[in-house]
């Protein structure tokens, strides 16, 4: 099972990283990791302070890091032994350096959108899951306590079976219901798609048989996963659908989901590294938490 030794919780004194501060907390009172909260300070704030007080960095950092201490201590009371640091620099640049220094395994966030888009993920927070060296938990500011039902999503790749493993290994934990879904696309759901514009094809196989096909193949594929998780509430789900992110998106709805956790691809320097381009657009439509679990080959990439 999936365990984290190092969690690195991100925080910007926001609302939102409230709640991603107590759930690094919370995990890593789970795992028995170690836990460091940083602060990135951007280098233009530094100067401005500098001239401001007419002090130098290193007081601006020792009384910033004091600010750190007193909302970790406000804001997670639970918080006993976590380190704080304060980091100057572009947010992203430092955060991957500061898992890299503490070798770190997981990162922690809140979303952060924009004052116009709320619900949507911040451009730091979508880069870090894009480009971080590290599996990358995005907590939303609504969640709170143990999560009560998880999505794990299945393209049958290596990393969908880790992301499986994390799933289980949260759901364990934290007494979830977890389903492992898998979106297909038979020839007439896309042919509807299309308002019967698309060239009818004739199909190798019924609907009902690639249905019956996918499940099984599903099954088998988690059935090595699920073997030591029989005190677990496991469902293994199929859907038919044209898009394959709605289909995720209608059941994380469905089934008022409160993580979702998704394995993604290794493509450094490109922006859909992930499930394609699904796996972002989730990322941003999702109104519940999102975990990326990245492949063991992953390259950090700190390139826009």
């Amino acid at each position: 099972m999936k365990t984290f030794h190092h969690i690195i919780a991100a925080v910007d004194f926001t609302p939102c990283c409230r709640a991603a501060l107590h759930e690094a907390v919370r995990r890593a009172s789970l795992d028995g990791a170690e836990v460091t909260v940083v602060h990135v300070m951007e280098e233009s704030l530094i100067r401005e302070l500098k001239a401001a007080l007419s002090t130098n960095e290193i007081s601006v950092r020792e009384e910033w890091e004091g600010k750190l201490r007193a909302f970790v201590n406000e804001a997670e009371p639970a918080a006993v032994g976590v380190k704080v640091e304060v980091r100057v620099g572009h947010p992203f640049e430092e955060l991957v350096q500061a898992c890299a220094t503490h070798e770190a395994d997981l990162l922690v966030m809140g979303p952060k959108g924009s004052i116009n888009e709320p619900g949507h993920i911040g451009v730091i927070a979508a880069k870090c899951v894009r480009k971080a060296p590290v599996d990358v938990l995005i907590v939303r500011k609504s969640a709170s306590g143990p999560f009560k039902r998880i999505v794990a999503c299945v393209d049958f790749s290596e990393n969908a079976a880790k992301a499986v493993q994390f799933a289980l290994h949260v759901a364990g934990q934290d007494g979830a219901e977890l389903d492992c879904l898998h979106v297909f696309q038979s020839a007439t759901t896309v042919a509807l798609d299309y308002g019967g514009f698309a060239t009818p094809l004739p199909p190798m196989v019924s609907d009902e048989e690639a249905a019956k096909e996918w499940r099984s193949e599903l099954e088998e594929f988690l059935e090595p996963l699920t073997r030591k998780a029989q005190d677990l509430q496991v469902r293994s789900l199929i859907k038919d659908s044209p898009s394959i992110r709605e289909a995720i998106m209608e059941h994380v709805s469905e089934t008022h989901a409160d993580l979702v956790v998704l394995g993604t691809r290794g493509k450094s320097g490109l922006r859909e590294m992930l499930i394609g381009t699904t796996a972002e657009k989730i990322l941003q439509g999702a109104p519940c938490s999102i975990l990326a679990v990245k492949p063991d080959d992953f390259i950090a990439n700190t390139c826009d």
